[in-house]
């Protein structure tokens, strides 16, 4: 009787020996799984992005401040005279901020813009600045070959201040005009003339 009691006990010890062996067996497999999980995850969390083609570095929206020299028509429109502004412009738009400025002259100066002119497009390329011009540029232009000069080279003195820019080519509503105002020759782009400025 003694002797089966024993072997009952012994059977059932090897029997609970076996469990808590496959139990840990199993326990450990599914803590090397969850690990390997984890591993994973922090690897693809840490692993740099690359970035977007639609949203490059330096975006063209990305503001900054730009002094420029803007030259204006004096009182008795004989001379050009130097004002500096400071704007704040995205890349790209910096002729259109000349454009606004040079509508707000400076006190003893005269705009050198015709009434309701609109600067429609602006390109610069292989040191041009191609300035397509809106009609009222040559409609409301007051005449004379005086007032041509100062609004003529008020424009292009100002632009060839930019880095990169040599010369002006006139559009008048995207055409090319021998005479944009009348007088002087704007079939080609047009080069500085310091002879005008007053220092």
């Amino acid at each position: 009787m003694t002797k089966g009691i024993h072997k009952v006990h012994s059977f059932m010890f090897i029997a609970l020996l076996l469990i808590v062996t496959v139990l840990a067996g199993c326990n450990s497999a599914k803590t090397q799984q969850t690990q390997s999980s984890s591993d994973n995850q922090t690897t693809a969390t840490t692993t740099p992005s690359s970035p977007s083609a639609s949203e490059p570095e330096g975006s063209a929206t990305q503001a900054k401040t730009v002094k420029l020299t803007l030259y204006f028509p004096n009182a008795d429109g004989s001379a050009l005279v130097p004002a500096q502004r400071t704007v704040e412009v995205s890349n790209q738009e910096v002729i259109k901020a000349m454009f606004k400025e040079l509508s707000s002259p400076p006190s003893g100066s005269e705009t050198p813009l015709p009434k309701g002119t609109i600067l429609r497009s602006a390109v610069v390329q292989n040191g041009i600045a191609t300035l397509n011009l809106s009609s009222q540029f040559r409609k409301n232009f007051g005449g004379g070959s005086d007032a041509e000069l100062m609004t003529i080279y008020s424009i292009v003195d100002s632009i060839t201040n930019l880095p990169g820019v040599q010369s002006v080519q006139f559009l008048l509503e995207g055409q090319k005009q021998d005479a944009i105002l009348g007088g002087l020759d704007t079939s080609v782009p047009l080069k500085s003339n310091q002879s005008l400025i007053r220092k």
